[in-house]
This record gives C-alpha cells, structure tokens and sequence, in this order.
C-alpha cells in the first residue's frame, strides 16, 4: 500500500485543460472518490496517476516517490475500466493470471495466486469458464481478479460499474467495499454516481470543470457543502433551492422568502444584506397542521419507494419547485394540498455566485 499525492497538476489538450493545477493527497490504505458530472476531469486525473497520460505541469508522488515522469508498468499501480476487456478465448485462470504469465513466473506460483485472488472474490468455481460463459457481475470480478494478482501499491477504479444494472451495481459496489476491507490497499475510484461516492468512500473529491470544489468525508460533504454545485451534486434527490433575501427589520437581520416574508432565522455572520439562495434538504421540510406551516404547497407527483414517500410540490408562494421527503405513513396524494415548515436548523445559504454564507 502507499500513499498518493498530486502536486500542481494540470493535464492540457492544446489549448483546453482537462484538469487545472490540482492538489489532493490520499493517505496509505484510504478509499477515495473522485466524482463530478461527465467531463469535468476525474477520469483524466486517475489517468495521470497511472501514467497513461502525460501531465502537462506538476507532479504526481506515489508512496512519497515522484513518478510523474515514471512509466505505467513501473508505477505499481493497478487499473480496472469500465470495459472488462478479457481475453474470449482464454479461461478465467488464464485471464487473471495472465500478467504473471508474460512476466515468465512460475506455474505454481501463478496457479496459487490464481486461486487466491479468485478466493477473495468467491469465483472459485468460475475459474475454468470462458468470458463468454460469465455475467457482467463475474466478468467484473475476473477483472478485479487481475488487478489484484499483482500485489498493486495503488488500485485505479475508471466507472467499473457503469455496463451493470441496478442490481448488480448495488452487489458489486458491497463486494468492492468488502475487498478494500481485505485487503487493506489504496483505492482511487472514478464515478459520476453520487451513491457509489457516498456508499464507497472514506473521503470524496468533488470536481467541476477541471477543479475540485471540496474534498472530505461523505458526510462533510452532505452536511456543509462549500457551495451551492456541491450541495446540488451530493445527495439524492439533489438539495431544494429556494431564491431568499436578507433582510433587516427592527434591528433583526433575517433570511426570508416568498411573497408574504417567511421569517426563516437569524442571517449567518458574513452575509450581506440583499438577494441569497436558500437551500434545504427534501427531508429537512415536514408535513405539519396548517398553523404551523411556513407555506401551502399542491402535491403535483408522489414516488413511494418503500421505505420513504418523496412527493414533488408546487407552490407560488415561494417561486419554486420543491422536492419532499416523508415517511409513507404520512399518506400523502397526488393532488393533494399540505402544509409544509422548514427546519431552520438545517438550512444553508449561498450567495448569488453560489458560494456558501452559512
């Protein structure tokens, strides 16, 4: 295992950066998560770290070693992609072996360590199987499988889940989970699927346009965001936004929204007065008696999930569309109309450029 560190780094095509000048360290043994919309550069960044791409400026430190200018088969690291890329004609023996092979290692010695990594991902019983004979859950453990053979310093994870479907990605995101706990390693992991960043990761790295906007622990993320693209991008259904002003009356600043005012607290220290945009979780708004509510809302859609209902309102009053996250037994209807009350305790601010206030 060993630790991962970029310095400065920015990777050019002509003249677009693809990543600019960013600075992250991934202490030994961590399982961090690079996320960010489609584009925004996490998946060039992993690049770099493997040295399939040339980093334009910077450096790139793997186990406090400058391998920026290193070649990829002499990095120690190990990659696994989005397409399994096996080798048909060969079994999963054969497959997963087959980095030891060229290497000219010992048959034994390639067949116990076959058997060992096909132990820690339970296909034992696949390995004289072709590709052809697998699921893409399995194919995506014999891919794995070959990366693990080689004792890697550093694992690289490019969307590995994204060809599976929603069942087996929840499978293989637990399976991964539990690998890392195997065996102990550094994880890099690239995805646009905020759930597998919040599910996977002991810290994540949010990135927009080539830059990080926050790096921390999932729940960091979730509960301070440091600006409103952060705070729209983790959690699922996304942060409600809601245009407010700041206000002072009677020597009281106070954030309000609406037509009619809704007095939502006292302003954070460092907000200004004038236009901000409030943002609030769907389940950090509540159903409450009429008298009780800050604003009356139509229920236009209504999901029940199970577990949780997630209702899709409409209300004039505030000048937006609003997501609601209740328990079922809270029967609400499409159609229906509901007094809703913000939790004020859990509101954040943004300014108009989208940067935090409180």
């Amino acid at each position: 295992m060993a630790s991962v560190a970029l310095e400065q780094v920015t990777k050019a095509f002509g003249e677009v950066e693809a990543v600019s000048g960013i600075d992250l360290e991934f202490p030994e043994s961590e399982f961090v998560v690079l996320v960010g919309p489609s584009g925004c550069g996490k998946s060039t960044t992993l690049r770099l770290i493997s040295g399939l791409e040339d980093v334009t400026r910077g450096r790139v430190l793997i186990g406090g070693r400058d391998v920026t200018r290193v070649a990829p088969a002499r990095r120690n690291v190990a990659m696994v992609f989005q397409s399994y890329a096996l080798f048909p004609h060969m079994t999963v023996a054969e497959n997963i072996g087959f980095g030891l092979t060229l290497a000219r290692r010992p048959k034994q010695e390639i067949r116990r360590r076959v058997e060992e990594a096909a132990q820690i991902l339970q296909i034992e019983a696949l390995l004289e199987r072709k590709p052809r004979q697998l699921s893409g859950g399995q194919r995506q453990r014999v891919a794995i499988g070959r990366s693990i053979i080689r004792n890697p310093e550093v694992f690289l994870f490019d969307e590995p889940l994204s060809n599976l479907d929603a069942t087996l990605r929840i499978q293989m995101r637990l399976e991964i989970a539990r690998l890392h706990q195997r065996i102990n390693t550094t994880m890099v992991y690239v995805t646009h699927d905020q759930t597998e960043a919040m599910t996977l990761a002991d810290r994540i790295a949010v990135f927009r346009n080539g830059r990080i906007e926050q790096v921390g622990t999932p729940m960091d993320l979730y509960d301070a965001p440091a600006n409103r693209f952060v705070a729209g991008f983790i959690g699922a259904p996304a942060m409600n936004f809601i245009p407010s002003r700041i206000l002072e009356e009677d020597g009281h600043r106070e954030i309000r929204s609406g037509a009619t005012g809704i007095p939502l607290g006292a302003a954070p220290d460092g907000a200004g007065d004038g236009e901000t945009l409030l943002g609030i979780r769907p389940e950090h708004m509540s159903v409450v008696p009429e008298e009780e509510g800050d604003f009356r809302a139509h229920v236009e859609i209504i999901e029940k999930l199970g577990v949780e209902t997630l209702a899709y309102l409409q209300t004039d009053l505030l000048d937006a569309s609003l997501t609601l996250r209740v328990p079922p037994e809270t029967g609400l209807s499409r159609g229906c109309h509901v007094s809703v009350r913000i939790d004020r305790n859990r509101i954040h601010l943004f300014d108009p450029k989208g940067g935090a206030l409180g």
